[in-house]
């Protein structure tokens, strides 16, 4: 069935635009206009069968995948075919690259593919936890309920991330406002006021001096600061790459720091574990997929050996013991997971009490970070304010 691209306006009067798939353009603009919206343009899409091809060119908002899972998960429940399930949602206009996607697996999956391998041609959108799961699903035949623990465990990332980036929001916000009022104050307020000094040819205070050196250095080079600024960015950014193991190690040694990047690892590696053994993944497997979560050089190496000795017949609490990075709450929890037979239960327990950890702490580090912050921009407008008044009140007592 063609695919149809439209924007179009709501009843509200919203502007929306998606995807409709329809025989025909007089099919589509019916069915748009049932669902409460006034098509303004409708153009075939010609890019599916490419997609399904080169399995996408961008990667879609981990909102949005969130977002399919769990309507999935319903509409599969319900006992509607998974090729009408993704027409329903198809239906109600996907934003790109996940529209397209949806649509290119769809038509897959009705020229007879199973919907783990529909997905697998879309790897920059489902990673290997996603399609493992969903073809463990289909497997088992518990397709709606491998949906259900899927959409719950990137609902949980999308929230972890959202409450992460929250907390840093306004620190960040609050540091380029105090970094653009302080080149302000260098290049536009201080020139004017400092000029004034110049005529004066009298001997000026130590922090007069400095910050008008600084003004005017700051504009007599301001053609090469940008691109210096830029170049040395570059350079940290090569220097990271090439020395990545070792400055992941160094994060790790740093006091509250690296136990907070080793809380956050562990709880991602336990988590997707978690999710996958419970969907009936064979631990190797699991162990492969959960060790590619880990950003963590340092941790992930560590992984990786634990999941070559598991191979080799030993167990994966043992295995972890032997790295210092792994935290030793974490050793004994999967420990007693493995002899009691309770693995996947105490994974999740194991991750969830972890990103609670994690949560509490980036809090605090946040709450402290601001006040730091506004104390040192205070700081420095406190200089240049002395700066200025510092030489009117040496001239005001010499005329005294």
């Amino acid at each position: 069935m063609p695919v149809y691209s439209y924007q179009g306006v709501q009843e509200n009067g919203a502007r929306i635009q998606g995807l409709v798939d329809a025989d025909s353009p007089r099919t589509a603009r019916q069915k748009l206009k049932s669902q409460g919206i006034l098509p303004l343009t409708l153009v075939p899409r010609e890019d599916a069968p490419s997609l399904r091809q080169t399995g996408g060119r961008r990667r879609a908002k981990a909102g949005d995948i969130a977002l399919f899972t769990r309507q999935m998960g319903i509409l599969v429940g319900s006992g509607i075919p998974v090729v009408e399930s993704l027409g329903a949602i198809l239906d109600q206009g996907l934003p790109d690259p996940m529209g397209s996607t949806v649509a290119a697996i769809r038509e897959d999956v009705k020229e007879g593919q199973p919907l783990h391998q529909a997905l697998s041609l879309h790897p920059r959108i489902f990673s290997d936890l996603y399609v493992n799961m969903i073809r463990a699903g289909e497997e088992s035949g518990t397709l709606d309920v491998m949906l259900d623990r899927l959409s719950d465990f990137l609902e949980k990332q999308v929230e972890t991330r959202r409450k992460v980036l929250g907390s840093l929001f306004y620190p960040l916000i609050l540091m380029m406002v105090g970094i653009l009022m302080v080149i302000f104050l260098l290049t536009v307020v201080m020139p004017r006021i400092t000029a004034i000094f110049k005529g004066l040819n009298a001997a000026l205070p130590l922090p007069t001096i400095l910050l008008m050196d600084l003004s005017d250095g700051l504009r007599r080079e301001a053609f090469w600061i940008l691109p210096g600024f830029f170049l040395l960015l570059v350079f940290l950014v090569r220097a990271f790459v090439r020395h990545r193991a070792k400055i992941d190690q160094l994060a790790l040694r740093i006091p509250r720091v690296g136990t907070l990047i080793a809380q956050d690892q562990i709880s991602r590696f336990g988590r997707t574990l978690s999710v996958l053994l419970k969907g009936g993944v064979p631990l190797q497997r699991a162990l492969e997929i959960g060790t590619s979560v880990l950003t963590n050089q340092t941790i992930k190496e560590a992984a990786i050996k634990a999941r070559e000795d598991v191979r080799n017949g030993e167990s994966l609490g043992s295995a972890l013991k032997r790295s210092p990075w792994v935290p030793r709450m974490a050793v004994h929890m999967i420990q007693t997971g493995e002899k009691s037979g309770k693995l996947e239960e105490l994974l999740l327990k194991m991750a969830e009490g972890y990103e609670s950890e994690v949560s509490q702490t980036v809090a605090t580090l946040t709450s402290i970070i601001e006040p730091v912050m506004i104390l040192f921009i205070g700081c420095i407008v406190l200089f240049m304010v002395l700066a200025v008044l510092l030489p009117i009140f040496e001239m005001s007592q010499a005329v005294e």
